[in-house]
């Protein structure tokens, strides 16, 4: 047969399996990184590498981590914070005992791992961990942050802080984080208008006029700046399913693509509402 016939060699799953949402932990995943410590890289390191991830994050491991099994067997068990911990640790012990090619072997098995499973994570080029956020995402969020220097905004940032710990926590609290963005939302909005809550009727009659005002002479504008003001009210009542809601005891865990583009168009929302506040405090009388 001729090798023409065949596009990549890959496996039918990676190429055809629709892989779904980016998930936090993988069974899969777990078994073949496990896998791994029966490579030869590790010959005659698996103990010493026991002691340094012992040392290093304050966990012991089954069996004192002596044979490669032991270490398949906690990889599989542990809880998923310490999981990925020993991807960390053991792209160092590699690199510092070993050798630089065999860390790097490490990193870049393991990143093909997670990047097969779906895991919501990536990893960086000296085996750290770090949740799988666009980098569109991420300049967006740095803008946002960028514009509440001023002492006026400090609940906003520091809610806005709170958005990247909960998104920057193992496994990704998504739904905290969405309610850290609305609320940050709501503290933008109280500040632009004093003792006023955030609902859909308050921004008709807070915000409408203010962008009637803000863009007078150019109807244009004011038409498309009250179509982003449906947008916003949207916006606000989708985010809001996954506050708490009084007397359901569950709420729900939105998936991952649906949190981060909640945050990201709530992060552009409170740059175009700061800009109005900024200007307005800026002008004469």
């Amino acid at each position: 047969m001729s090798g023409e016939r065949f596009s990549s060699g890959e496996r039918f799953s990676v190429l055809y399996v629709r892989a779904g949402d980016p998930t936090p932990d993988s069974d899969r995943a777990r078994r073949r990184i496990g896998a791994l410590f029966h490579e030869s890289v590790f010959a005659g390191h698996i103990e010493q590498l026991a002691s340094y991830c012992a040392q290093g994050l304050g966990i012991p491991l089954p069996n004192t981590g002596s044979y490669p099994s032991h270490w398949h067997r906690f990889v599989r068990e542990c809880h998923v914070g310490e999981f990925l911990d020993v991807v960390t640790m053991s792209y160092r012990y590699l690199f510092w005992h070993v050798s630089d090619g065999a860390a790097n072997w490490w990193r870049d098995v393991v990143r093909k791992i997670f990047s097969e499973e779906n895991l919501a994570y990536e990893i960086d080029s000296v085996g750290g961990v770090h949740p799988k956020i666009d980098r569109e995402f991420q300049r967006n969020m740095g803008s946002a942050v960028a514009g509440f220097e001023s002492e006026r905004y400090q609940g906003v940032r520091d809610l806005l802080a709170a958005v990247e710990k909960n998104l920057n926590s193992i496994p990704p609290n998504y739904r905290q984080a969405c309610r850290s963005s609305v609320s940050a939302v709501e503290v933008l909005f109280s500040v632009m208008f004093p003792y006023a809550v955030l609902t859909p009727e308050e921004i008709d009659r807070r915000l409408v006029p203010l962008l009637e005002r803000a863009y007078d002479g150019d109807p244009v504008a004011q038409t498309a700046a009250l179509s982003l003001v449906v947008a916003f009210k949207d916006w606000l009542l989708s985010s809001r399913i996954y506050l708490h809601q009084p007397g359901i005891a569950n709420s729900f865990d939105p998936p991952p693509d649906v949190a981060v583009f909640q945050i990201s168009n709530g992060a552009s929302l409170m740059r175009w509402l700061a800009g109005f506040d900024q200007n307005r405090d800026r002008s004469p009388g």
